[in-house]
């Protein structure tokens, strides 16, 4: 067995430890220094605590209501019970809580998997004693009694059927012919939109200004009411420019920061659009249900960033050719404090709430 290597306290000649049930309503991935700064100073105020104070309350029967407060970058963890406050009123360390909660979502069929899986290495391993060092997998596999294909289904069914998207999973017999193994129905999604400020240029046109080197060294900025023609064209660039894992989920595929966000969020598709006369970037997309703020956040956070690091910045170094202005440069961010990027309702626009009809999807 390998030694084990993790982070904790230690308490001073404590008497005993005196345990309760505890339930995690919500578990929360900082990231930053957040997390050490709410392990540092348990008790300032904490906005994600002040946000889900609700959540957090000792029942009747003595039970925790609590939320766990996760470190993106080691795993370890904090039990938080605010009592109703905006900090950490009632609180336990968690050494690496990841593991627990990972621990904690595996499925009956994964946990029997595993099992299974290692009386083959304590098999292999008793034979490797007695001299035998090659072997076979799948006539070890042949010799289990477990039907590892039935297994492997199943355990995908269960991790279905606990997504925040899917509404219903059911897993069928493989021995019966022409029925399918998995039956998948997705929840309806509505939209939600994001919009953003566009920042448009062109290179001077040499002929016109030859002997001004001052302007040639230059950019001509095309204010976004002007380049409301040119939004079909910048459209098909940038659908010819995604890449082809995008094609369903657009930059959402990519996400991989919050479970729930990553399932409640199907899609994000960019576009520009034209919005009270001026040309917006948009990034429009599919949920499945309402978004928390700290959701909300996590996602605006992440398409800002892809608008300024990641995809945005690919996309602003390619020309687009343009009728009315040649090859143009367009930016879906600028570092001005004009730069926001907003909701319909926030914009004052009308969002469109209704329901997309999702087919029944089979496997």
């Amino acid at each position: 067995m390998k030694k084990l290597n993790f982070n904790s306290t230690l308490n001073h000649k404590q008497s005993d430890y005196k345990t309760r049930e505890v339930i995690v309503e919500k578990v929360i991935t900082l990231y930053g220094n957040h997390f050490s700064e709410l392990r540092d100073h348990p008790l300032r105020d904490d906005t994600y605590i002040a946000e889900n104070r609700d959540l957090m309350y000792i029942d009747s029967n003595d039970t925790a209501h609590c939320l766990l407060m996760v470190d993106s970058d080691n795993g370890d963890g904090i039990l938080v019970e605010s009592e109703g406050s905006n900090y950490a009123r009632k609180s336990q360390f968690i050494p690496n809580a990841r593991a627990l909660i990972e621990s904690n979502e595996l499925t009956v069929s994964e946990r029997k998997l595993h099992r299974e899986l290692k009386e083959i290495a304590d098999k292999i391993a008793e034979f490797a004693h007695c001299g035998e060092n090659s072997f076979v997998f799948e006539e070890l596999l042949e010799k289990s009694d477990l039907d590892f294909k039935s297994l492997l289904r199943d355990s995908v069914v269960k991790m279905l059927q606990e997504r925040e998207d899917i509404q219903m999973a059911e897993s069928h017999s493989i021995d019966v012919d022409f029925q399918p193994d998995i039956i998948v129905e997705a929840k309806p999604t509505q939209e939600l939109t994001l919009y953003c400020p566009l920042h448009i240029v062109r290179e001077y046109d040499e002929s016109e200004y030859e002997f001004d080197e001052e302007v040639i060294d230059k950019q001509e900025i095309i204010p976004s009411k002007y380049a409301v023609d040119c939004a079909d064209e910048i459209n098909n660039f940038i659908q010819d420019y995604s890449e082809p894992e995008e094609e369903h989920r657009g930059l959402m595929v990519y996400f991989d920061d919050n479970p729930a966000v990553s399932e409640k969020v199907f899609s994000a598709i960019p576009s520009v659009k034209e919005i009270n006369g001026e040309l917006m970037g948009v990034f429009e997309c599919q949920i499945t249900e309402e978004l928390t703020s700290d959701e909300l956040r996590d996602l605006r956070e992440y398409l800002s960033g892809q608008a300024s690091d990641g995809w945005g910045e690919s996309v602003e170094q390619r020309p687009i050719k343009t009728a009315d202005y040649g090859e143009i440069y367009v930016s879906f961010w600028n570092d001005s404090d004009d730069w926001s990027l907003q909701t319909s309702e926030e914009m004052g626009l009308e969002q469109s709430e209704d329901l997309s009809e999702e087919p029944e999807m089979t496997m």
